[in-house]
């Protein structure tokens, strides 16, 4: 279910801005028939809090973040957020405007108030989703926040990762019991042999020189 959720990461932030888009272009067709109806100002305060929904803009904001930070990171995670900011960022905006707009259309007295209170907490809860993208943008391009890699080690990888490290402790664990058989290619062993074992090499010596007396004649036989 996770490796679905990685992979589906991508397609769904495409989903959302879509959502965005489309909240916007909708609100641009509610300004257009609500200026038939009321004067500007009037008409920028009816659609002030339309332009961009909080939720469909928090949920944007973390399924991009995941693009770039959840192992493996999304080929287009950089795109991505870099469209994800500029879009809220145009939603803040025209949010921005039609609060500011709208309060000279509220009513004198505690309406105002109110008003001017109510769009500015909205402008200001947005605009931090909007500067959180760009924030993140600048900590990974100064190399603050470091980003995950675009491709997971594969498996083949780790089992040849794993035969080298069995190999290396198999070879750490070998030793030869003399110079001769190194050079030679000779299978190691496990371990030194015991003191009171003689080696090959100590062996053939031992027989050499035992042949040696009776290859040859002493001085007092052939006098």
């Amino acid at each position: 279910m996770i490796e679905n959720l990685k992979r589906t990461r991508e397609p769904l932030a495409w989903i959302l801005m879509g959502l965005i888009l489309l909240g916007m272009g909708l609100t641009v067709g509610r300004l257009v028939t609500a200026l038939d109806e009321m004067p500007l100002l009037a008409a920028f305060q009816e659609v002030g809090g339309l332009w961009m929904n909080f939720a469909i803009a928090l949920a944007l904001v973390i399924v991009v973040m995941t693009c770039s930070v959840v192992t493996p990171a999304t080929p287009r995670a950089g795109l991505i957020t870099r469209i994800a900011a500029v879009l809220l960022s145009l939603g803040v905006l025209l949010t921005l405007v039609s609060a500011l707009l709208g309060m000279w259309a509220s009513a004198l007295g505690i309406g105002i108030v109110l008003d001017v209170l109510g769009g500015l907490l909205d402008v200001a809860f947005k605009a931090l989703l909007a500067g959180s993208l760009w924030v993140f943008l600048r900590g990974v391009k100064a190399g603050r926040i470091e980003t995950a890699p675009q491709s997971a080690p594969t498996p083949s990888v780790m089992s040849a990762a794993s035969d080298a490290e069995s190999s290396g402790d198999s070879a750490a664990g070998t030793v030869w019991w003399t110079a001769a058989d190194a050079a030679s290619g000779a299978p190691g062993h496990d371990r030194m042999p015991d003191s009171g074992t003689p080696s090959e090499t100590d062996q053939g010596g031992a027989d050499e020189q035992s042949e040696g007396p009776t290859g040859s004649e002493s001085p007092s036989a052939r006098g």
